[in-house]
This record gives structure tokens, sequence and C-alpha cells, in this order.
């Protein structure tokens, strides 16, 4: 049985993502039965979600600002 401190080091690591079918199999055992783990789990997936909608808005390119009736301004 996996323990907690390895499953959060493999999760956090991207080890997991990547492991043999048996190792992935006993994470999930594991995260059925741990409320910890399961609850890190969950908070990991929201954390990551955030971090990539914000890299994604920085990574956009600035809109031109635009006039109050709605158009443009020129460069």
């Amino acid at each position: 049985m996996m323990r907690c401190k390895e499953y959060i080091f493999k999760l956090t690591s991207g080890q997991l993502a990547e492991a043999e079918w048996p190792e992935r199999f006993w994470a999930a055992q594991h995260r059925l039965i741990c409320r910890h783990c399961r609850a890190f789990s969950a908070n990991d997936a929201r954390l990551s979600a955030i971090l990539s909608r914000y890299q994604d808005q920085l990574t956009q390119p600035d809109e031109p600002p635009r006039r109050p009736d709605g158009s443009s301004t020129p460069p």
C-alpha cells in the first residue's frame, strides 16, 4: 500500500501521471481510503486549473483600447 508522503510526492512531481498501471492502481486505492490525500488531489487539480488560466491570460496579446462608441482607437 502507498503511504501519504509517497502519494503526494508522486502526484506533485508528475511521476504518477507517467506511472505504470500497478502504481496508478495503488495510488487510486490510497486515494479511496485517505481523505487527506483525496482533498489534496482536489486542491492540486483546482490550483493547476487556476494557474493554467492565469498563464493563458498572460500570454494573450492585449486588445487595443476602445472608444466609448465601441470602435477601436487608431494605433
